[in-house]
């Protein structure tokens, strides 16, 4: 009876385990697999972000090559109105010339059409003279001479008479001939100048309308730059987010925690600070801006840095190794207890660690370079605390 009662426990004991145990270890399975899922949503929403976030970098440069086009445009346009105000200037100097031309030619028309027509009233007192008497006038002026001497002088006298008779004819329609040519030549010329000055003034008036849009069009490219950056400030936050809870399942899977302690140095061959932590002038755009880690360059003496070994500064996992938007070629490493660091500017196919890679403090990740947002090769090395960054100097110490 005892026997079969020990037969009967050992039974229920191997049925119990046969049933409990992989209900256990499918739990434990579970859980893993629930993170790992989690892990993969939020690369996908961190992917999505990323384009996004690269969409917004190529709509900024599609908005300053259209600004670089407006300023371009603009500088052609002043450049065209300085040029039409000249020529302005100039025709207003033709035209007040061939103005005074004008009033001169008004005057002389006058002083002419009065010689004409006093000459008009000689020449119609001669006739009226010649109508009354004939040609017996001037035959009585012949035949009433003293002498062959006297007829003669008479003659000439009478032949110089006719003579400017005919000059005064002559010299009347010579005048009237010559002023209204002139008069026609100086009014076409006023006319002709005054056009061009209007046309002049209206394409004036049309490149100014132009200047002023293409300035209302630069301001606006200005303000949409602007709009972008925000957006894009608010797309990195997003992706920081998204990091900050990966690194939290990172914990739980990995059970991750920064253990405290100085941080390796991450360029062993240089320790030459290029562009310190905290604000600065950029040097893609000139202007005053955070800088939220710390530039590495060559160390002097050397001719460059491109190669140079990069190591993680502290245990951790691998986060990011890939391509980033501004930072380039990119690994990022958590740490735990909210603690990463990020190393930037890495060079094309010099990154060696893979994704969710656990790796050791002064281990070899990757190689200098000067992918992204960069003038030269160089490490760009940011540690952030709880997602946002925080002075490096604290960690790595001076």
């Amino acid at each position: 009876m005892e026997k079969k009662k020990w037969v009967s426990l050992v039974i229920a004991f191997t049925l119990l385990f046969t049933f409990v145990s992989p209900i256990m270890i499918t739990k434990a399975e579970t859980e893993l697999e629930k993170i790992d899922r989690q892990l993969k949503a939020i690369q996908q929403q961190k992917q999505d972000a990323a384009n996004k976030y690269k969409n917004i970098d190529s709509q900024i440069k599609n908005a300053k090559y259209q600004q670089k086009v407006a300023e371009s445009t603009l500088k052609s346009l002043t450049a065209q109105i300085d040029q039409k105000e000249k020529e302005l200037f100039q025709l207003e100097g033709k035209i007040e010339v061939v103005s005074k031309q004008a009033k001169d030619a008004a005057v002389q028309l006058e002083e002419a059409t009065t010689r004409v027509e006093e000459r008009d009233e000689l020449l119609k007192t001669r006739l009226r003279l010649m109508y009354r008497k004939g040609d017996v006038q001037y035959l009585e002026v012949l035949l009433g001479s003293n002498g062959f001497s006297d007829f003669i002088q008479r003659f000439d006298a009478l032949q110089k008479i006719l003579e400017s008779d005919k000059k005064i004819l002559e010299d009347n329609i010579k005048d009237k001939n010559i002023i209204v040519e002139k008069k026609k030549e100086i009014d076409q010329s006023l006319a002709k100048l005054e056009g061009l000055f209007a046309e002049a003034e209206q394409l004036k008036a049309s490149l100014i309308a132009n200047k002023e849009k293409q300035k209302v069009t630069i301001a606006s490219l200005q303000q949409k730059q602007q709009d972008l950056l925000e957006f894009k400030e608010e797309e990195e936050r997003v992706l920081m987010e998204l990091a900050a809870k990966e690194s939290k399942l990172m914990q739980a899977k990995y059970s991750l925690k920064y253990s405290g302690g100085k941080f390796a140095w991450p360029v062993p061959a240089s320790t030459r600070i290029t562009s310190d932590y905290g604000y600065r002038i950029d040097p893609i755009n000139g202007r005053a801006a955070g800088h939220n880690g710390l530039d590495i360059g060559r160390a002097p003496g050397t001719s460059t840095l491109l190669g140079a070994d990069i190591v993680a500064a502290a245990d951790g996992v691998v986060i990011v190794a890939s391509y980033v938007n501004g930072f380039g070629n990119t690994v990022m490493i958590d740490h735990g207890s909210g603690i990463w660091t990020i190393y930037g500017h890495i060079r094309n196919g010099g990154i060696f660690v893979n994704k969710y890679q656990e790796v050791k403090k002064g281990q070899k990740i990757a190689e200098v370079g000067s992918t992204g947002r960069s003038t030269g090769p160089h490490l760009h090395f940011q540690v952030n605390k709880d997602g946002k960054p925080t002075n490096p100097w604290n960690y790595l110490g001076k």
